[in-house]
């Protein structure tokens, strides 16, 4: 593929990103973790399950419109937008970690996907699988 055709690829991925954010932060910010999982799984039933590049492509625009958006990047709305998008994702199952007496931003959310390529558990007290 060339590269110009990878880059129309990445924008359609990223306009699919901007049209999912709206539902998924009234989700993610109105809802419990567990609730905004299953709110977010129920809306990604009858969409695709990508290809590993397309699973990569997904997660590059995620990526990029997450980081963009008021707040700064945050790794539940990724995981969320993730599972929003793709019938893969929305199968696996979101783990959050946790450190014991940490504050804000002391956690991270993240897909079994990433767990396989990361040893993320390593780094938390406590992770939670939903």
């Amino acid at each position: 593929m060339n590269a110009g055709r990878g880059r129309l690829r990445t924008l359609v991925e990223m306009a699919r990103v901007v049209v999912a954010v709206p539902g998924v932060e009234i989700d993610r910010r109105r809802s419990s973790l567990h609730q905004a999982v299953r709110m977010v799984r129920l809306r990604s039933s009858g969409r695709a399950e990508r290809s590993l590049e397309g699973r990569r492509r997904l997660r590059r625009a995620i990526a990029l419109v997450d980081a963009r958006l008021p707040g700064g990047p945050n790794c539940v709305r990724r995981s969320l937008l993730e599972m929003a998008l793709d019938a893969g994702a929305a199968r696996e199952k979101l783990l959050a970690g946790f450190v014991s007496g940490g504050g804000k931003k002391s956690g991270h959310a993240w897909l079994e996907f990433e767990s396989v390529q990361a040893k993320f558990h390593d780094q938390f007290d406590a992770v939670i699988a939903i």
